[in-house]
């Protein structure tokens, strides 16, 4: 669970959910042990929860493109992320803005609806472990997705100011 630059909300969730520290390996402000964990779990088995929290704002965002790659299901505030081609948990937003994204990310199909507080954040946690068809119903549309281009703008909008330019 990449929390960004918020600290408090990993802080929070710990509070919330005392029985989380035990299952839980804290990744904070290390970015080497952040790349060497991010390239291990491609390979390798990875078991509890890993929050990973960094103060540098750049480490923070690139954090979470790293570890994408590895993971059953992203966990993140329904910020730009609601837009990546990978099954997402929304828990509560930071601006008013990002309720947008956990919107168009559950209405494709790809994302939960916003979890705006703890017990309905454990709602769909439960919901993920028991019910196997919520998970393979966001990796196949995220499959039919990506073959109707709904991840492709930005390469459109390179296209179109390419067209542009000549």
């Amino acid at each position: 669970m990449n929390v960004g630059d918020y600290r408090n909300v990993w802080e929070e969730l710990v509070k919330e959910i005392p029985e989380m520290k035990s299952l839980s390996t804290e990744h904070f402000n290390q970015w080497e042990e952040t790349e060497h964990f991010a390239k291990e779990a491609l390979t390798g088995e990875v078991e509890g929860i890993h929050g990973f929290w960094h103060e540098n704002i750049f480490e923070a965002v690139y954090c979470t493109n790293l570890l994408m790659r590895s993971v059953d299901v992203l966990v993140t505030k329904p910020s730009e992320l609601a837009f990546y081609p990978v099954p997402k948990l929304f828990i509560k937003r930071v601006g008013k803005h990002e309720m947008w994204g956990a919107i168009h990310s559950a209405e494709i199909g790809d994302g939960t609806l916003e979890c705006r507080d703890i017990p309905h954040t454990l709602q769909m946690i439960d919901l993920f472990l028991k019910e196997d068809g919520l998970l393979f119903d966001m990796c196949d549309n995220i499959v039919k997705n990506k073959s109707i281009g709904i991840y492709d703008g930005a390469y459109k909008v390179v296209e179109l100011a390419m067209g542009l330019k000549k």
